[in-house]
């Protein structure tokens, strides 16, 4: 493991919104910032720190987004603090690199190393494709992941052709792989080709429709809460709401809903790590992208304050434990419902050759829905689809 990351970054400058770091109520007051006027922070003890990657060559259809970082930072610092429980460092932008291949080595290297100090670190992109780069430094980890992006098209498709379109497909191919899991979210059918939403289905991956997410978001939180790593393209969003995209579309998440699945992703106790990407501040109305893109990052931070490091392994005094027999399947399926959230999970017995590096039982995140799904005598579809990955 690098200890010399820093060496891949530089500073941040401020120059141009300064005026947000005078009051010490705001975001900009507590942050300890790389800046041409601040030494690089101590990220002893730090709870999130924050990564600027300001490359956009990767999508060639939203040339801009490379410039993003500073322009979400001067809204995002500008927000008033809500706690001072939390150490945030902020600690500049990977450097300007000569090739894709190399900012992605660079981003690798930084994200790995606060990962593995279990440190939250929030990207701000540039490009979608730099969430492999993400997922990248997992695998130096040599762990496995699950990964969940927030996005109106599934990104999978020809690896030659425009990274940011087809960066899933990278993910998916790459040798060796660790990828568990991967869920998208708030997909628009009539934007996708019929064919990769099969794929999908196929390799046991999940996607969820932009309907079934808006009609019940709760749903979806399971799957956040079981990710490793959350990718945010703002065209998962609708226009209206964040125009900062070349092809932005009518349809999409509102801003609240933005703002609630991020704040999923910060109280889940298992991610360690997301991005947001694909704003383009050349195409913003009076900063109305960068603000929600701001205020959704404070409510992802806001939640990772709230993280209870809730498991049902850890301390089951705080759990209710439940067993479900079903005549469609021999054994009987065993949840577990938090006393402190309502929040369940279920347990997947693992096959024998899979035990020591499951523990015995592959815990899936799940819903009251999936519960009661059980009760009715129906396998739950989440417990259905772990179990053929297991096999």
């Amino acid at each position: 493991m690098i200890t010399d990351y820093y060496i891949y970054l530089d500073p941040v400058d401020t120059s141009t919104f300064d005026e947000v770091f005078s009051n010490s109520g705001k975001l900009g007051g507590i942050v300890e910032l790389y800046s041409k006027t601040d030494a690089f922070p101590d990220v002893k003890g730090a709870n999130v720190a924050i990564l600027g990657v300001p490359e956009g060559h990767g999508s060639d259809k939203n040339q801009g987004c490379g410039s993003a970082p500073d322009v979400i930072r001067s809204q995002l610092y500008n927000l008033y603090n809500f706690t001072e429980d939390l150490k945030i460092v902020d600690v500049g932008n990977i450097k300007q690199c000569n090739s894709l291949k190399d900012t992605y080595f660079a981003v690798k290297e930084v994200v790995s190393y606060f990962i593995a100090n279990k440190v939250f670190v929030i990207i701000l992109g540039g490009s979608n494709d730099i969430a492999y780069a993400n997922y990248w430094a997992y695998q130096k980890l040599n762990q496995l992941v699950n990964f969940t992006c927030f996005d109106s098209c599934l990104d999978i498709g020809d690896a030659s052709c425009c990274p940011a379109q087809a960066y899933i497909s990278k993910i998916i191919m790459h040798k060796p792989n660790y990828l568990f899991n991967y869920v998208n979210i708030g997909y628009q059918t009539y934007l996708n080709n019929s064919n990769i939403v099969k794929l999908i289905d196929n390799l046991l991956f999940d996607a969820y429709r932009l309907g079934l997410v808006r009609n019940n978001i709760e749903e979806v939180e399971p799957s956040i809460r079981n990710s490793d790593v959350a990718s945010f393209d703002i065209s998962v969003v609708k226009s209206s709401d964040a125009p900062a995209r070349v092809d932005a579309s009518p349809n999409g998440l509102s801003s609240d809903e933005f703002c609630n699945l991020a704040r999923y992703v910060g109280t889940s106790d298992k991610i360690s790590s997301a991005g947001f990407y694909e704003y383009n501040p050349s195409l913003d109305r009076d900063f109305q992208t960068a603000k929600l893109i701001a205020q959704a990052i404070w409510c992802l931070i806001d939640g990772h304050n709230d993280r209870l490091n809730e498991y049902p392994y850890h301390n089951k005094n705080n759990f209710i434990k439940y067993h479900v027999k079903s005549e469609m399947f021999e054994k009987e399926i065993v949840f577990y419902k938090s006393k402190l959230t309502n929040r369940w999970w279920l347990e997947v017995e693992c096959p024998e050759h899979l035990k020591d590096k499951y523990a015995s039982c592959y815990l899936v995140p799940c819903s009251y829905k999936d519960y009661l799904s059980a009760c009715d005598n129906e396998i739950p579809g989440r417990w259905l689809q772990v179990y053929k990955k297991l096999m």
